[in-house]
């Protein structure tokens, strides 16, 4: 896991303020972090979830538009602490990035990230909502999106879809719709145990544990099942380790 730096944002999109209790301690901004997630195929390679941040958040960031500031009102970022820099101190070569979604600080890493590598997303996530409200840039054309193909995704208790990508078990996409219509939360099969990388389906620990699911979504219901079938394979396997989607 890969801390890239921390954005601050209202706590009413972290979490689903409506079901706060009053008593909650937070205040209306949180700083969260932002991380890439790299993990090795014994066959196929090197690979990594979401893009983290590149250098320009060590000043005001590279997303834009009307709402932008509604969304993040700052960010903080230590040198070095950049996707492009950490992957150099790393020195992997990827050979593919997976998205849990293409919200811009999931795709802010982008411009420090080879074109060339292969990026996949959840079918239907190519689309961008309200690109002139929350504009990000952050592809450019050399970059190519490939939709997974949810075909051969099996209904897994307690999940509706899971796919497994690479067709040997070591690694499942699950469909967790809610925070984004096409939102996809990620299970890695290792060996030292399963790693469940709930991506924004849960922002936070405080937000899995109380069972309160994001307050920024597409579709409030979704994002209560999605949520509560994360929690319920937690409790099928309580030796998974959790990896929340901006806070640990």
């Amino acid at each position: 896991m890969l801390n890239t730096g921390s954005v601050q944002v209202p706590v009413n999109g972290m979490l689903n303020q409506q079901k706060l209790p009053d008593d909650h301690g937070f205040g209306e901004l949180i700083w969260v972090e932002v991380y890439a997630f790299l993990f090795h195929h014994t066959e196929l390679g090197w690979f990594m979830i979401d893009s983290g941040l590149d250098s320009s958040y060590q000043h005001d960031g590279n997303i834009r538009g009307l709402l932008a500031k509604n969304y993040i009102k700052a960010s903080r970022q230590e040198p070095g602490q950049n996707i492009a820099a950490q992957l150099a101190r790393e020195n992997r070569d990827i050979q593919g990035l997976f998205f849990t979604h293409l919200h811009g600080d999931h795709t802010a890493g982008l411009p420090e990230i080879d074109p060339h590598i292969p990026k996949y997303v959840s079918e239907g996530g190519k689309f961008l909502h309200y690109p002139a409200l929350y504009q990000s840039n952050h592809l450019s054309r050399e970059d190519t999106l490939i939709e997974l193909d949810w075909s051969s995704a099996v209904q897994a208790a307690p999940f509706d879809q899971v796919l497994d990508v690479f067709g040997d078990q070591s690694l499942f996409a699950i469909a967790t719709p809610g925070h984004s219509h096409s939102h996809t939360s990620y299970l890695l099969n290792t060996s030292e145990g399963l790693v469940l990388l709930t991506g924004d389906a849960s922002h936070t620990r405080y937000g899995f544990e109380h069972g309160i699911e994001p307050g920024w979504t597409t579709d409030e219901e979704q994002a209560v099942h999605s949520l509560s079938q994360l929690r319920d394979f937690r409790q099928m396997y309580p030796a998974t380790r959790v990896i929340f989607g901006h806070q640990q």
